[in-house]
């Protein structure tokens, strides 16, 4: 599993405010096109000028369900329950109608780069709320998955997901998790791969930004 890094250099003369997201997963309900809002992931409130932060994470998600909240922008997520799964290993998972709520993570069983989640009809039949929003999570410098896109959940289907490995850094301080608009401005985007798994980016003194890789 690739380990990536993503470092900030602040070369302006004043303090910035910033945040990362993850693009968006592209996801598809019995083969429909679902809209995914990406949520405020890791945040760097107030780097100083000559100041950097950096921050190590691999590539492991979560499905995780919210029974609180819809997606919408200024909605902070946060994750009831959760269940690691692997693109890599093509893994399925069902969301049951009982108190157990996901089923056994399965193998070998969705698309290839993708995960599966497959959904009851009804979603309820009074043994726990319908969830108000599904998503994925990443763990990046928490123990926890913190939300990084949610979607409205549906019954009787299938949610196909295929998460993506490129990043975006945004100006603000909106909360960990809490829901963007669905194509939120970014001021850089970081994509990596086998051969980019550390990237540095400099804010520059003429207010532009600039990102490079390393292969580690």
């Amino acid at each position: 599993m690739a380990i990536w890094t993503i470092e900030l250099i602040n070369e302006t003369s004043e303090a910035k405010d910033l945040y990362l997201f993850s693009q968006p997963p592209e996801v598809r309900f019995s083969g429909q096109a679902v809209a995914v809002h990406p949520c405020a992931w890791i945040t760097y409130p107030g780097i100083q000028p000559g100041d950097r932060r950096r921050s190590t994470f691999s590539e492991s998600i979560a499905i995780f369900v919210d029974f609180s909240a819809k997606p919408a922008p200024g909605v902070v997520l946060t994750e009831n329950a959760n269940v690691p799964v692997d693109a890599r290993a093509r893994d399925r998972v069902d969301l049951l109608d009982n108190p157990a709520l996901f089923g056994p993570v399965e193998h070998d069983r969705s698309d290839y780069g993708t995960v599966s989640l497959h959904t009851p009809d009804p979603l309820s039949n009074g043994s726990f709320p319908p969830p108000a929003t599904i998503g994925l999570g990443k763990y990046g410098d928490s123990d926890m998955p913190t939300p990084i896109a949610g979607f409205p959940p549906q019954p009787g289907g299938v949610f196909v997901i295929e998460p993506s490995h490129r990043f975006h850094l945004a100006q603000g301080r909106p909360l960990r998790g809490e829901a963007l608009a669905l194509h939120p401005p970014s001021l850089v985007a970081i994509d990596f791969d086998q051969d980019k798994l550390t990237a540095t980016v400099v804010a520059k003194a003429d207010g532009t930004f600039a990102v490079t890789y390393e292969p580690n």
